[in-house]
């Protein structure tokens, strides 16, 4: 997935994942300076920020 479709699927801005991106707390890959991400990995930040209650 590129930048614009991750922010649109978190729900989140461009600097938002830039810092996330910047803190390595989502993997990603450059290619011809545009930013790309593994679902997978979305996938698992996801569920670790996920708040589980009872």
């Amino acid at each position: 997935m590129d930048s614009e479709e991750v922010c649109r699927a978190l729900n989140i801005t461009k600097r938002t994942l830039q810092s996330c991106r910047e803190r390595g707390a989502i993997p990603s890959s450059r290619l011809g300076g545009k930013f790309y991400y593994r679902r997978r990995d979305l996938a698992a930040w996801l569920s670790h920020k996920t708040v589980q209650t009872r």
